[in-house]
């Protein structure tokens, strides 16, 4: 599986979101048999789905990874997606100016609830330096 072709197209949707939630840049995307079936942006939008997994029931803003999740499940079965790869990435501002650069994007305890429930065991996230890290 080509991880970097995905890290690359993933980058360039967090660093084009409009809105993100205070400076967190983040995006997220399922990949089935090498191919990108669902992507999903952390957003102050409320959903149950992601209630289902906040630390807190106060906790119920749209992660990356939950939406990702959710909107694969538009095209593949549990079973697929258990098989499924999940990658995550976060940019922030590099230097007080417009470029962005890849930072830690290791998946929360309430998204890592998420993977186990649905039992997806391959994720990818970025790192500092950009370096991409499994977890």
């Amino acid at each position: 599986m080509n991880i970097d072709k995905h890290f690359k197209h993933l980058i360039n949707l967090a660093e084009g979101i409009e809105e993100p939630v205070k400076c967190f840049r983040l995006a997220a995307g399922v990949i089935h048999k090498n191919m990108l079936i669902s992507t999903g942006v952390n957003s102050y939008k409320t959903d149950p789905f992601q209630a289902r997994f906040g630390s807190t029931e106060h906790a119920i803003h749209l992660h990356a990874e939950v939406s990702a999740i959710k909107t694969s499940l538009r095209k593949l079965s549990v079973d697929d997606l258990q098989k499924a790869t999940l990658v995550v990435v976060r940019v922030k501002k590099k230097d007080h100016n417009k470029t962005y650069k890849a930072t830690m994007a290791k998946p929360c305890v309430g998204c890592r609830r998420c993977l186990a429930e649905f039992g997806i065991k391959n994720v990818f996230y970025s790192g500092e330096c950009g370096g991409i890290y499994q977890l």
